[in-house]
């Protein structure tokens, strides 16, 4: 992905914060002839010192075949973004698009049925956890996990690199940042609004915060 340095993401932490609250992603592999994909929400993981992506697919779904046999799979990952009015600026100017987008690379292999009933687990608790009559992954039967598990296939991505962006105008002078800032901030549209706060983390002093 084509980043310039000046919205490129490095701290492991900020990306490991996006991906845990944005999760779901899409997965990109070739089947030999042509690019498939499928969106997938993903589990961010370190095993051994190794950071490692895990999701599953339908049974029926060819990615499961195809990933594993690509020497490298893509899965994308899409964070707040949106419309940047060109009314915002002091000066003449065009429209944009802000974003925060990571795109992580690595091998995919298939789960063995011991490794996908852990994820499943995970992956249930992380959404169930505090809701009213939670069903967790442990409470159902023993015979419906396993008819459940027969129709699905859980795919780890073993990562490779990782490369991640914050589009926020850090191309902008203070005033024009400043302001976009505090437009989106007013706006009635959630996404605007996250980005933002994700704005205000880039120039905190802007805004009142001198960390």
């Amino acid at each position: 992905m084509y980043i310039p340095h000046y919205y490129r993401i490095e701290d492991r932490d900020q990306i490991s914060e996006y991906l845990t609250r944005y999760p779901f992603g899409i997965l990109v592999a070739s089947d030999g002839n042509k690019p498939i994909a499928v969106h997938v929400p993903w589990e961010w993981r370190e095993r051994d010192g190794r950071l490692v992506l895990e999701g599953h697919v339908a049974r029926n779904n060819p990615m499961w075949k195809a990933a594993p046999n690509n020497v490298e799979v893509l899965v994308i990952f899409q964070g707040p973004h949106t419309y940047i009015s060109p009314s915002w600026y002091q000066e003449q100017n065009v429209p944009t698009w802000n974003y925060v987008a990571i795109h992580v690379y690595g091998a995919c292999r298939m789960m063995d049925d011991a490794q996908l009933e852990v994820f499943l687990e995970n992956l249930v608790a992380r959404y169930e956890n505090g809701r009213p009559n939670a069903r967790l992954w442990h409470t159902l039967t023993e015979d419906f996990r396993r008819q459940q598990m027969r129709g699905i296939v859980g795919l780890a991505v073993d990562v490779a690199r990782i490369e991640a962006a914050a589009k926020m105008s850090q191309n902008r002078k203070d005033v024009d940042f400043r302001n976009i800032a505090e437009m989106l901030g007013s706006s009635d549209i959630p996404q605007d609004i996250e980005v933002s706060k994700v704005m205000k983390t880039v120039r905190p002093e802007l805004f009142g915060d001198p960390r």
